[in-house]
This record gives C-alpha cells, sequence and structure tokens, in this order.
C-alpha cells in the first residue's frame, strides 16, 4: 500500500480541510516570465522560455523561492539564473513566483530542485480599447493587456497565506476570506483541459462561471483579473486570447424581438470566431447578466414585455450551443441572483458568492490603501502600519483614546462604520473602503502636508459626516 500523507484542499464550507494523498504527488511552483513588449523576435522568445524552463528547473539549482517573489529582483538573481541573468536581464522585466500546489509544508520557502517548475512567459499588449465591429455592443481585447496587469495580484485570500497576520498589506485592494482566487483559477483551468482531453460535446458542465453578490464586492474586476491570469496560465495551450466584454446595457432595444436578435447575433459571431480558430481562447464576460437573464416566470407575473423574455430565451439557446465549443469560456457577475431565471443557473458551471468583507479583510482593505497613499507620498509616516493580529489586540487593550497607536484607530474607524452610527455611502464595500482614504484627504486637507495621523483623523470625520440619515 502506497505511503500517504497530509494535503491541504478547499473544503466544501470554503475552509480547507486535511485529506490524505499519495507521498508520491510532486510539488510545483508556478513562475510568471514577464518580457518587454519591446522585445519581439518570436523565435527567440521561445528559445528565451526553453532556456528559463531548463534552469529552473535544473537538478542543481538549488535555489530558494517564496510565493510572491521576483526572482530578477533579488539579490541572488544571478545565482538562480546563472549565465542567463547577463543574457536576458534587460528583456526580462520581472520572474514572479505565483503558485505553489503540492504537499503542505511547515515552511512558505521552496527549493526549486526539490519539485516541478512550471514557467509561463509573456508580453503585454497595450493596444486602446476598441470595439469589434462584428460585435458592436461589446468590446474586445487581446490578453493578456496592460490595462489588467496587477489586478489579480491586488487580491489577497487570507486562508491562501499561513496566517491573518501574513496578508500582504501593500497589495490589498479586495481581501477574500477562502482561496477564492486558486479555486477560480484551477477552475478554470480543469474546464478547458477536460474540453481539450475528451472534446467539449461530451463535457456535462457548461463552461460558465457566475460571481454574484452586492454591489462593490470586486466581481468585475476579479473576473477582469482572471481571465489575464489564464491568458498567461494557458498560453501554452492557446496562442492567443481574447477577452470580450458585453455591454448588456447596449443589448436593450426598444424596438420589438430587437434585444433577441442582437444576443442571438452575438453567440453566433462568438461560435464562428471559435470555430475558425481553434487555438484562440475566447473570454466573453457579461457585467450585471441579469439584465438579460431576468427570471421569466417573475417578468410573466408582472406583465414585463415579451422582448425581454425572448432575450432570455436567446441567452440560453446560446449557452446550449457554446457548449460544444472547446476555446470559449463565460464569466458573469451579478448584484440580483435571486432575480436570475433558473434555467439560467442550471447551465452556470461553477457560482460562487463574492461577500463583503469580514472584519479582518475590511482592515486590510482600508491599511492597504493607507500604505499606497504613504508609498506614492500623499501621506507621511516614519511608522510601519501592524498588521491586523497586533491592531486588535491594540485596540483592546487601550482603545481609541489620546495617543492610541495607528491600528487601534483604524480598527476604531471600522467600528464606527459597522456600528449604525455612521455609515459610508453605499454600504461597507471593497470599493468604499478603497475609497475612503483619498476621499477623506481631498475634502478636509487644507495644507501641502498630509501625516498619518491628520490623514486618520480626516477619515474619521469623513465617516462621522456620513450619518445614516444625512
Amino acid at each position: 500500500m502506497a505511503k500517504q500523507e497530509e494535503f491541504k484542499e478547499l473544503s466544501e464550507d470554503g475552509g480547507f480541510a486535511m485529506v490524505l494523498c499519495p507521498s508520491t504527488i510532486i510539488s510545483t511552483i508556478f513562475i510568471e516570465a514577464r518580457i518587454s513588449k519591446d522585445w519581439s523576435d518570436i523565435c527567440e522568445s521561445s528559445q528565451l522560455q526553453e532556456a528559463l524552463q531548463a534552469r529552473l528547473s535544473s537538478p542543481d539549482n538549488s535555489s530558494v523561492v517564496e510565493v510572491g517573489d521576483d526572482i530578477m529582483a533579488n539579490p541572488d538573481a544571478s545565482i538562480t539564473l546563472g549565465q542567463l541573468f547577463e543574457t536576458y536581464k534587460d528583456i526580462i522585466q520581472s520572474l514572479k513566483v505565483v503558485e505553489y500546489v503540492g504537499i503542505e509544508t511547515a515552511s512558505a520557502c521552496y527549493t526549486l530542485n526539490t519539485m516541478t517548475v512550471r514557467l509561463q512567459a509573456y508580453q503585454l499588449y497595450d493596444t486602446a480599447r476598441e470595439e469589434d465591429s462584428t460585435i458592436p455592443q461589446a468590446e474586445t481585447s487581446l490578453l493578456p493587456h496592460v490595462r489588467f496587469d496587477g489586478q489579480w495580484d491586488e487580491y489577497v485570500d487570507i486562508q491562501s497565506t499561513h496566517t491573518t497576520s501574513h496578508i500582504e498589506l501593500t497589495l490589498a485592494r479586495l481581501v477574500f476570506e477562502s482561496d477564492l482566487k486558486g479555486e477560480l483559477i484551477w477552475m478554470m483551468t480543469n474546464i478547458l483541459r477536460f474540453s481539450q482531453k475528451s472534446g467539449a460535446d461530451s463535457r456535462d458542465v457548461n463552461p460558465l462561471i457566475l460571481l454574484y453578490g452586492p454591489p462593490g464586492t470586486g466581481k468585475t474586476t476579479l473576473c477582469q483579473g482572471l481571465a489575464q491570469k489564464i491568458s498567461i496560465r494557458l498560453n501554452s495551450t492557446y496562442k492567443q486570447t481574447k477577452l470580450i466584454q458585453i455591454k448588456t446595457a447596449n443589448l436593450l432595444s426598444k424596438y420589438y424581438s430587437e434585444s433577441a436578435k442582437q444576443v442571438d447575433n452575438i453567440f453566433t459571431t462568438i461560435a464562428r470566431m471559435c470555430q475558425d480558430d481553434p487555438k484562440r481562447f475566447i473570454c466573453v464576460m457579461i457585467d450585471e447578466v441579469e439584465s438579460i437573464a431576468f427570471s421569466r416566470e417573475h417578468s410573466t407575473y408582472n406583465g414585463e414585455a415579451q422582448d425581454s423574455l425572448r432575450a432570455t430565451n436567446s441567452l440560453l439557446t446560446g449557452l446550449d450551443r457554446a457548449k460544444g465549443l472547446a476555446n470559449v469560456i463565460f464569466l458573469c457577475t451579478s448584484n440580483m441572483v435571486s432575480s436570475l431565471d433558473t434555467a439560467f443557473l442550471d447551465r452556470c458551471g461553477l457560482r460562487i458568492a463574492v461577500n463583503p468583507p469580514s472584519s479582518a479583510s475590511q482592515y486590510a482593505i482600508l491599511c492597504g490603501r493607507i500604505q499606497k497613499l504613504i508609498d506614492r507620498g500623499h501621506i507621511t509616516s516614519d511608522r510601519s502600519l501592524p498588521l491586523y493580529d497586533e491592531a486588535d489586540i491594540e485596540y483592546r487593550a487601550d482603545g481609541d483614546g489620546p495617543g492610541a497607536k495607528i491600528g487601534a484607530q483604524i480598527l476604531a474607524i471600522l467600528g464606527l462604520i459597522n456600528s449604525g452610527d455612521a455609515q459610508l455611502i453605499g454600504g461597507i464595500s471593497g470599493r468604499s473602503l478603497t475609497q475612503l482614504p483619498e476621499l477623506a484627504i481631498l475634502r478636509y486637507l487644507r495644507g501641502e502636508d498630509c501625516d498619518i495621523d491628520l490623514a486618520l483623523a480626516f477619515i474619521k470625520r469623513f465617516v462621522l459626516s456620513q450619518e445614516v440619515n444625512g
């Protein structure tokens, strides 16, 4: 019988469970090499990727890395890359360790020659936004694109770190309680792999992922970041990735049956794109999908126009047709999941709730934005922002009275927001917390300089000005 070891796996309740797995599982580290956009030698790009893969996978390479490291920025980069460092140091803009998959370890440090290394090299497109003449109701972008650069990294999964205290505050924009990013990227990867291996006609799961939750929780940005990430992760499978962002507001027409025709035309065009070039991956994003997937039962009960019913029917038919395409996936968002048609929900391969941030998440988001303002010179501070656990101890010990420490003051502000005595317009969300520090400073700053204590006073004053009945 094979030896068994513990392996960390996402459980049904969104937490982590320890399960047994064969000890023969080989741990894998994923590394992304960003190549300068000015380097246009396609043949040499392939050679560069092969050379990097060989060097990083070498049995002699005992370099130690952590997830989040940029190997090019490390003082020991010349040791890790050997002769390749001098050859490509002006071409490789970054060489980031983005993910570890395998046996759970006590340390977050990984030795390269003890695991499989998977390298993806990529260049960013910087073309302007464009409207495809074949789909006038959509905006198209080739991926990976400079416009979406960094969006994926601005999300932090609390449970993907070793403890809540290890949240990277300088990157935190929207924070999730579970390993949401990891689950999404692997679900999307596996849907496409299954389609490639067995053919799309034989798959049982629709290539449709629905993110739902209140406004401001980051669903749209997360979808864009996911599309960007998958374009890099699978660039050896697909030679090109195109993101098509459907503008649902433009689909609703005042003319009889026109909305349904437009929806049908979009799916026909997408199917043709996929069939014309199987090596091109099409990612279709439909924001606020309830606009065209509203419950037909509810619409009939309330006497809604028949045109909206036809639009929903066309959407469902289009999704059924797309199920037979191996190189397309749909990313949809909704603020009103209860209003969605049950037949549409049945067609969703994956439904994930994106909930408002918890206390620890709120703290990470707010600190992350304050830190960015410090980094940009808008706030001056010679004190570091404490991590959540430390701030919680400060707050419980001393409260937020005169002389309170920074972490205690920030938690007091969040307590004020959550108490109901004051509230942010639009409610507390990742978006509102992200905007809060800058809005407060813009409103109240009267001098040229703003130190951290003044900034926190401005934030508290701004929150108090947002009275519930104001």
